[in-house]
């Protein structure tokens, strides 16, 4: 998906929904560096005249859309976290996409990103296969419990779609498998900002000492 030189590296940050990446995100945001949201690229696979709406309508009838005849993206989520069979649907139609924007987008940004460090900010990273072409994985770790109560009050969810949403992730166990980086979100916010700034001074020194291209 992605060539890999000497010169740049990309980074997948991710963690569970409502794990707290977003505060990570706007911290290196701030801070120069670029950054691939994932999930807003899956957004664009959905908008209409993009191949991929024509896809998942064919896919999943014309009961997910909206009176205007864009998607309705509580429905379709209601589908396909209900079946993991529906959810693989989605995802062998969405995720070739996502991942062909990914690298467009990594190609497009990696010249004016600090020390030519990109980030991919992806919740199902691992599951979609993404982290193969990354550097190095950071891994934000919440409490499922803690997790599911942001997510319902954040995104107006019942406890059983919230429930269910959590269900078709990876468990905290094994996302933390795959981690080179952990930053716990556990504490206070400042806490996380604090050990995102320890985990890219720890990187920036491995680039400058050849231990990670």
């Amino acid at each position: 998906m992605i060539s890999k030189d000497t010169k740049s590296v990309l980074v997948g940050l991710t963690g569970g929904i409502a794990s707290g990446k977003s505060t990570v995100i706007q911290y290196l945001s701030e801070n120069g560096y670029a950054v691939i949201d994932a999930d807003k690229l899956g957004h664009r696979v959905l908008d209409p005249g993009n191949p991929g709406f024509q896809k998942v309508v064919d896919a999943f009838g014309k009961e997910i859309l909206h009176p205007d005849g864009t998607v309705n993206r509580q429905v379709l989520g209601r589908l396909v976290f209900a079946d993991p069979r529906r959810l693989m649907q989605l995802n062998e139609i969405s995720h070739p996409m996502i991942a062909e924007m990914i690298k467009n987008e990594y190609e497009k940004l990696v010249s004016n990103s600090v020390n030519k460090i990109v980030f991919l900010e992806a919740a199902i990273l691992i599951e979609a296969g993404w982290h193969k072409v990354c550097g190095q994985i950071w891994v934000v770790s919440l409490d499922p419990a803690v997790a599911m109560e942001r997510l319902q009050q954040r995104d107006c969810l019942s406890k059983a779609d919230a429930r269910s949403r959590i269900a078709a992730q990876l468990t905290p166990e094994e996302r933390l498998a795959y981690a080179d980086v952990v930053l716990k979100n556990d504490g206070l916010q400042k806490e996380l900002v604090f050990q995102t700034q320890r985990a890219l001074q720890q990187l920036k020194h491995a680039r400058s000492d050849g231990s990670l291209a």
